[in-house]
């Protein structure tokens, strides 16, 4: 009886560990892609988004070619609710190579309204999307 504990006991543990132990996975980012007019538009985070400071990456396309020197506003806002007043965050974002990048702030958990406005040789392009954090 007292070997059927111990086995019992040792997978038990075997088990935990096992299950709480570390992963070579790394955690899985954020990505969400939509078109702007003729543009693919895709922006994206190495980490999830949580509240507070995460960097964004822009990735423009148009026939499958990346979209350089372009002007890149990223801007996120949650509207006014009862109790609670509209909060904004806008940035313009820099240029790094074939995508554009900058840091943006969630001041708190919910749902938020993004737009990145595009300019490019005089013309004028707008994303809309949201996330939930």
């Amino acid at each position: 009886m007292k070997n059927i504990i111990k086995w019992t006991l040792t997978i038990v543990v075997g088990l935990f560990f096992i299950a709480c132990g570390g992963s070579d996975e790394q955690v899985q980012g954020f990505s969400k892609s939509g078109n702007a007019g003729p543009l693919k538009v895709t922006y994206s985070s190495d980490k999830p988004l949580t509240v507070g400071d995460n960097t964004i990456v822009v990735e423009i396309k148009k026939d499958g070619k990346p979209v350089t020197g372009a002007k890149v506003e990223f801007k996120v806002f949650m509207p006014e609710m009862p109790g609670m007043p509209y909060m904004e965050d806008v940035r313009t974002l820099s240029s790094t190579g074939n995508s554009y990048s900058g840091n943006i702030n969630f001041s708190m958990a919910g749902t938020w309204q993004v737009k990145i406005y595009i300019e490019k040789d005089g013309k004028k392009y707008k994303y809309s999307s949201s996330v939930i954090l």
